[in-house]
C-alpha cells in the first residue's frame, strides 16, 4: 500500500492533455522512468535554489505533432487522419506554472504565426509550425538526434517570439493522444451550437475533401474517444478556425483534468493503471523533467484555476515563402511579449491567498461553460 496519494500533472498536445491524477511513490518512479527521454540543449534551467521544482515558477512547452506513429491502419481510417508521414507541429502551447503551483496558464500559439526562425543561415521567416520540421529534416542523424534537433529549433523559435524561458518540453503525436483518450473513456463537453465537420458537409460547402468528421448537436455530450479526437481537430465551420480550435484544445485539457480529479479515477486501481500505461507510452519529454517534483508543486491545482488564451495576432496575410505564396498569421513579438507579461503578472489577493495567473481577454478553461 502506498504511503500517500498525490497528484501528478502530465500533458497532452494534438493535441494536447493537461491531466491530474494521483498514485503512490512506486508508480511515480515507474512512470518517470518509462517516458521517452530526449536531451535538449535549448532548455532554460529552473531558477531558484535546490534541485526540485517546488517554489520555482516554470514554463513547459507542450507540442502536438501530426505523427501517425502508434496508430494502426484501421485506427488511421477510424480517425480520418490519412497515412501521410508528417513532422508538422500544429499544436504549440506553453503552460506556465507559478511558484506556488496553485494555478496553470495555457498560452496557445497559432500554427500559422509568421515568425523569425533562428538557426542556420538558410532558414527563412516562416510559419512557426515549420521550425521543428526544418531542423528535423536537416539533422541527418539518428532518429533521436533528428527529433532533438527539431525540438531544440522549436524551443529557440518559441523563446524568440514569446520572450519566455522554457524549462521543459513535452510532445505527443496522434497515436499518443488517442491512447490517452481511450484510457479516459472520452470526456464530457457542452457545445454552444450544433456543428457538422464531416467530409460530406465540407465538400458540399466548397471546402474540398477535408474535415475532422465531428458532428454533434448543441448541449452536453459524453464523447467517445473517437469523438473526442475529432472535437479537438475541428477547424472548419468555427469562428476563427485555428484560434477556435485552440480554445477547444484548452477546454479539452481542463475537461480531462476535471474528469480525472473528480470521477474516482484516483482511487480506481484499474482505471488508474490503464491511464499510467497510456501516459508512459504517449509522451516524448526532455531528460530533466521530473514528474515527482512537478506533482508535488501542483498537488493543489484544481480545474477552476486553469486559465488560457491565444497570443495576440495582427491578422491574416499572404506572403512569399521560398518563392511560393503562403497564408500566414502576422504577429508582433513585442505585442506578444507584453500580453504574456500582463497575463502572468501575480494578482494580489486579500488574506495572503495564493497568487494566480490572470489571462488577458481570456477564459477560464473550465469545462462547465459551453464551447463552440
Amino acid at each position: 500500500m502506498a504511503r500517500r496519494l498525490v497528484q501528478v500533472v502530465a500533458a497532452l498536445v494534438s493535441a494536447f492533455l493537461l491531466v491530474g491524477f494521483g498514485y503512490g511513490w512506486y508508480e511515480y518512479r515507474s512512470l518517470d522512468s518509462g517516458l521517452h527521454r530526449v536531451h535538449l540543449a535549448n532548455l532554460a534551467p529552473e531558477s531558484g535554489s535546490g534541485s526540485h521544482a517546488h517554489g520555482v515558477a516554470q514554463n513547459i512547452l507542450l507540442v502536438g505533432t501530426d505523427s501517425r506513429d502508434g496508430l494502426s491502419a484501421a485506427e488511421q481510417r477510424l480517425l480520418s487522419v490519412g497515412h501521410d508521414t508528417s513532422t508538422s507541429t500544429d499544436t504549440i502551447m506553453v503552460v506556465h506554472v507559478p511558484a506556488d503551483g496553485s494555478a496553470a496558464t495555457m498560452i496557445s500559439i497559432p500554427r500559422d504565426s509568421y515568425v523569425d526562425i533562428p538557426g542556420p543561415a538558410h532558414y527563412v521567416k516562416n510559419k512557426i509550425n515549420s521550425a521543428y520540421a526544418s531542423a528535423y529534416s536537416d539533422a541527418q542523424g539518428s532518429a533521436q538526434q533528428d527529433q532533438a534537433a527539431g525540438m531544440d529549433e522549436l524551443l529557440a523559435t518559441v523563446h524568440e517570439l514569446t520572450g519566455l524561458e522554457i524549462n521543459h518540453y513535452i510532445q505527443v503525436g496522434f497515436g499518443g493522444f488517442y491512447t490517452i483518450t481511450k484510457a479516459l473513456h472520452g470526456i464530457t463537453v457542452n457545445l454552444c451550437a450544433s456543428t457538422d465537420d464531416t467530409i460530406a458537409h465540407n465538400i458540399a460547402a466548397g471546402n474540398g475533401r477535408v474535415g475532422s468528421n465531428f458532428k454533434m448537436t448543441a448541449g452536453r455530450h459524453d464523447l467517445t474517444p473517437v469523438q473526442a479526437f475529432e472535437f479537438v481537430r475541428q477547424r472548419h465551420f468555427l469562428h476563427g478556425e485555428d484560434i477556435a480550435r485552440e480554445k477547444r484544445q484548452r477546454y479539452f485539457l481542463t475537461a480531462a483534468f476535471d474528469k480525472i480529479a473528480s470521477a474516482g479515477v484516483l482511487l480506481d486501481p484499474s482505471q488508474l493503471n490503464n491511464l499510467i500505461k497510456a501516459v508512459t507510452g504517449a509522451f516524448a519529454v526532455d531528460d530533466t523533467l521530473k514528474l515527482t517534483d512537478l506533482a508535488g508543486q501542483m498537488a493543489n491545482l484544481s480545474a477552476k484555476n486553469i486559465t488560457g488564451f491565444t497570443i495576440p495576432t495582427d491578422g491574416p496575410a499572404t506572403v512569399s515563402i521560398l518563392g511560393r505564396p503562403s497564408d500566414v498569421e502576422l504577429v508582433t513579438p513585442a505585442k506578444v511579449q507584453a500580453a504574456i507579461a500582463k497575463a502572468l503578472a501575480p494578482v494580489n489577493h486579500p488574506r495572503s491567498t495564493p497568487s494566480r495567473s490572470a489571462a488577458p481577454a481570456s477564459q477560464h478553461a473550465t469545462p462547465h461553460g459551453c464551447i463552440y
